[in-house]
């Protein structure tokens, strides 16, 4: 066996696709992913920096990273290393640190460091190390084929950057500013994706209201003359940078699922405001009724940060109202975290952490319990639905919905055939 790579990512859908792109980057080198149960020789953690709690989840797999591949190159990549780059470094475990503007060239910088390690090994198995062959046809021929295994769903990344500068966010120091795919890029990338045999397209970005002309990329994607059906899922939308009219028009488009992600932080106009949204509770609602005035039961998913400083009982409790009042199908609930470096951190009011501890408690239960009604209200409804098929055990059948139900059906009892689209009674 050559020389063994593993990767380890947290955090965003972005950095998910990111992943894919970098094991394609190692493979297109000569290294080999590792079997499972065995030691790496290289390790690379894609990292996460939006919290504090993310900060420690990194730390975290770096040292367990090391204890399970004790000779392992270790290698911290992406939106911690950009914005502490040196508290990385200084950590025993790390070899290398590669900030997200670096990123690209991970498996490149990772093949010279090992063979300024080891002059005479590994470099003999590797396709090429380091050198001047940033673009390379080879890297680039097989960082395609790496997205094209047979899967189901496949996502593309069409921006990243971020210039919005909330009071609590450090994600336009981790990303830098915004960058777009070009579009014939994107339409090229998907084209290829669904001859393959993906169903289904997932746009994704740190925030894809940002890419220049949005309606247009997803009509031009779900324009793709291709064998078949499939359809495409959007990812998070900031409710400051696309309005009710845009959204509806985006979501009337044949092939996008009535599923959406918008962002909403806090349900309250005073913290949104103190957060530097520049959105209100009353536009974030004219979105979801116009979404659903297409689809009654559009799926409309978001996150939302509970003890941002400055956020009283009354604001906590206009937030909370105003999630109740939406119906989202998921909502990912935050505690506010100092992040060094932003406004917010800096702020007086900073909320203590048994009040933030109650008041996600609160917040998390409402949410529970709205994505239940969701799903109630789905009930006796027929939605198109993508089969994955069986789960690890054989005794079921996975799928997703349009508006994005995971399903479980019981295998035997009707023959679906995997990666296939099916209309189901919920």
């Amino acid at each position: 066996m050559g020389i063994t790579y593993k990767i380890s990512t947290l955090g965003c859908k972005v950095n998910q696709q990111e992943s894919e792109t970098l094991a394609a980057d190692f493979r297109a080198l000569g290294f080999e992913p590792t079997r499972k149960g065995e030691a790496a020789d290289v390790c690379v953690i894609n990292s996460c920096t939006v919290t504090s709690i993310a900060d420690s989840k990194t730390r975290q797999r770096v040292r367990q990273a090391r204890a399970t591949n004790p000779e392992a190159l270790i290698c911290v990549v992406g939106c911690l290393p950009e914005t502490s780059r040196d508290a990385v470094l200084s950590m025993p475990e790390v070899d290398l640190a590669i900030g997200s503007l670096e990123k690209e060239r991970t498996a490149e910088i990772v093949a010279k460091a090992l063979k300024q390690r080891y002059p005479a090994h590994p470099g003999d198995s590797l396709r090429f190390v380091g050198g001047e062959k940033d673009k390379s046809t080879e890297i680039t021929r097989l960082r395609a084929e790496g997205q094209l295994q047979q899967r189901t769903r496949a996502m593309i990344k069409i921006e990243d950057g971020c210039d919005r500068f909330c009071a609590y966010c450090i994600v336009p120091y981790a990303r830098g500013a915004v960058r777009c795919k070009p579009a014939d890029e994107v339409v090229s990338e998907a084209e290829k994706l669904l001859k393959a045999g993906y169903k289904e397209i997932i746009p994704t970005g740190v925030n894809l209201a940002m890419y220049g002309d949005l309606y247009d990329l997803v009509k031009r994607v779900c324009g793709i003359d291709a064998e078949g059906e499939f359809r495409v899922r959007l990812g998070s939308l900031e409710p400051t940078l696309i309005d009710a009219d845009e959204a509806a028009r985006i979501a009337e488009i044949p092939g996008v699922c009535p599923q959406f992600h918008l962002s909403l932080q806090s349900g309250a106009k005073r913290t949104l405001m103190e957060m530097g949204r520049p959105y209100t509770p009353e536009g974030y609602l004219e979105i979801v009724r116009k979404l659903r005035l297409i689809d009654p039961l559009f799926s409309i998913t978001t996150d939302v940060i509970v003890g941002f400083p400055g956020e009283d009982e009354s604001d906590f409790e206009e937030s909370l109202e105003f999630v109740k009042s939406i119906g989202f199908a998921h909502v990912h609930v935050f505690k506010y975290s100092k992040r060094p470096g932003t406004r917010a951190a800096e702020m007086p009011g900073q909320v203590n952490d048994t009040v933030k501890n109650e008041r996600s408690r609160l917040m998390i239960e409402a949410a529970e319990e709205g994505a239940e009604r969701f799903v109630n209200l789905n009930k006796d409804i027929v939605r198109r639905t993508l089969i994955f098929g069986p789960d690890k055990s054989g005794k079921y059948i996975r799928g997703i919905t349009d508006n994005g139900i995971d399903i479980l059906l019981k295998a035997g009892n009707v023959n679906y055939d995997p990666n296939s689209f099916a209309d189901l009674v919920l």
